[in-house]
């Protein structure tokens, strides 16, 4: 059964981590904004860019350029020599003072691009501007700058080694000279042999030099030939508006679910109700629906049939069929911290309790800010207990409705709170025989500001945490979990409460938790039934078994 489970969970898994981004949804939309804006800005402030391109056949030096083999090996050009050549800032240079700008050469280079095309011998210059006549021009001037630089480098060499060449000759022309005149002059015979040997070597080496320096003087200096001259181009080159956008869009939507999914990552509060389960050990017995400004404390059978009042009824349904809590008679309300609506949570459960027809004792022991009967409707006739007398004090009805009765015994300002929730008189209020229809719902001050709430839980039956599903953070949970069953008691479950509408900053900023089904599996893990604890046995039996699985879906209360 378990193969086919976890396939089953991938797309809740997939929606949960959406809704886990998209719940920080102002992060999301701000970098969205922030980059369409940086695109505008790229696009207003740098303008447009348009982009000129000359093309160059580069030739070698050669005597015969349309022969096969006209070319030595040691004559072969290199395009790597020359692409780093036409880059150069000689080659700048010369483009910038035949353009007569003022410009640094080094600047210049900046926007030129030469590249050289695979198993080709040309050369392509590229150059940005903005506007498309100087892209023009300076491309241009490069190209005719690279030409005359190589066309006069070329020559240069020639008339280097021709002018060497040219001092050889003359010197062995002036050999020949001398051995004409001691020819002239007349000698021996073996003195005229040696002379015409020594005047047929020169007349060689005259000859040679003769034939090198018409070679050289003969070479074709052409440094290659222009095949596409750089025009104006007639559209920019660089991204218009509408393209910086689309990209600063795409950009900004990248860094805003970045930033939206590190504050996920760091955000300690709960976001979604197996969070709630799995920090607390516990089921989650219901949501409330949120809170409308003017709804009175008590909802349930006063002020109508309301969807927070059938969320209680059905609350206190699952309660009472709860194998954990049924047949027992006393129930702890608490809250973390002050955000959470306890009060409300315990009064409109014991109303729900009241309507199934128990018999139901409310226990306000907030003993530090009493307030319970200053918001609950009271039948008139009856006064607060005396002070001194609280635990056995003066018992207040409560104006519940014709479904049911409920009886209120409220708080009031004491010395020593501890004290008094440690009592004899509390005590036996709490664990003295009830019937099957008695029960007794305490409520005390949040759990993690006093220590009030530990000392009735030791005493009780079951202990329902109620939580602000926009305020609880996962800390406060676990220490919860760790303080109420280190002093003994027990964890029934969690009402989580949606709270009242924020305002239209906050919806935006954070789109509140996600309300995912938890896995199956660490549902029942959560929801284990615990050793009996003494107390009467329930009213019926429950069917024998291990453990008590509720229902999952704690996303939808009402049928």
């Amino acid at each position: 059964m378990s193969v086919f489970d976890e396939p089953a969970e991938q797309p809740d898994q997939i929606r949960d981590q959406l809704r886990q981004l998209f719940r920080y949804r102002a992060l999301v939309v701000l970098g969205l904004v922030l980059g369409m804006l940086g695109g505008g800005a790229v696009s207003l402030l740098g303008g447009s860019t348009y982009t000129a391109t000359g093309e160059v056949v580069v030739h070698a030096i050669s005597t015969a350029p349309f022969e096969a083999g006209g070319v030595s090996v040691d004559k072969q050009i290199s395009m790597g020599t020359e692409r780093q050549i036409a880059q150069s800032v000689s080659v700048a240079a010369s483009a910038a003072k035949s353009l007569k700008l003022h410009e640094v050469p080094a600047k210049l280079q900046r926007e030129l691009r030469v590249s050289n095309p695979p198993e080709t011998q040309t050369l392509m210059f590229e150059y940005d501007a903005d506007s498309p006549g100087r892209a023009a021009a300076l491309v241009n001037a490069f190209v005719r700058a690279y030409l005359d630089y190589r066309e006069a480098a070329a020559k240069q060499r020639i008339d280097s080694t021709v002018s060497k060449l040219g001092a050889e000759l003359k010197t062995v022309e002036d050999q020949r000279e001398e051995l004409d005149r001691r020819a002239t002059n007349g000698g021996g015979t073996s003195g005229r042999a040696t002379d015409d040997s020594e005047r047929n070597n020169v007349a060689s080496q005259i000859a040679d030099l003769q034939g090198r320096i018409s070679s050289l003087k003969s070479l074709d200096t052409t440094p290659g030939d222009i095949v596409r001259k750089g025009d104006p181009p007639a559209f920019p080159s660089s991204p218009g508006l509408v393209v910086l956008l689309l990209a600063g869009a795409v950009v900004g939507l990248v860094l805003g679910i970045l930033a939206a999914w590190v504050r996920s990552v760091l955000e300690p509060r709960v976001r979604s109700v197996a969070d709630v389960q799995d920090n607390l050990r516990a089921p989650v017995l219901g949501i409330l629906p949120r809170r409308r400004g003017d709804e009175e404390l008590l909802e349930v059978g006063r002020t109508g049939r309301g969807n927070r009042a059938e969320a209680y009824r059905t609350i206190a349904f699952r309660l009472v069929h709860d194998q954990r809590f049924a047949g027992r008679g006393s129930l702890l309300i608490v809250s973390p911290r002050e955000d959470a609506d306890a009060l409300s949570v315990a009064a409109n459960l014991a109303g729900a309790f009241a309507e199934i027809g128990n018999d139901i004792l409310l226990v306000e022991a907030d003993l530090r800010t009493p307030r319970l009967a200053q918001q609950l409707p009271l039948h008139p006739g009856h006064d607060h207990p005396e002070p001194g007398s609280w635990a056995d004090g003066e018992r207040l009805a409560v104006n519940a409705g014709a479904d049911g009765r409920l009886d209120l015994l409220p708080g009031q300002e004491v010395p020593n709170p501890a004290r008094a929730l440690s009592s004899p008189q509390f005590v036996r209020l709490m664990n003295k025989p009830l019937g099957p229809n008695e029960k007794v719902v305490v409520v005390t001050g949040p759990l993690l500001s006093h220590a009030d709430g530990l000392a009735v839980a030791k005493q009780v039956s079951g202990v329902v945490v109620v939580c602000d599903l926009n305020e609880v953070r996962r800390d406060d949970l676990d220490r919860v979990w760790e303080l109420i069953t280190g002093a003994g008691g027990h964890i029934l479950g969690a009402v989580l409460d949606m709270g009242s509408r924020g305002t239209s900053l906050r919806r935006l900023t954070d789109g509140g938790p996600a309300h995912r089904k938890p896995r199956r599996g660490r549902l029942r893990a959560a929801v284990v039934a615990p050793p009996p604890r003494p107390g009467p046995p329930p009213p019926t039996g429950p069917e024998p078994g291990g453990e008590t699985v509720v229902d999952a879906d704690t996303t939808s209360l009402r049928r």
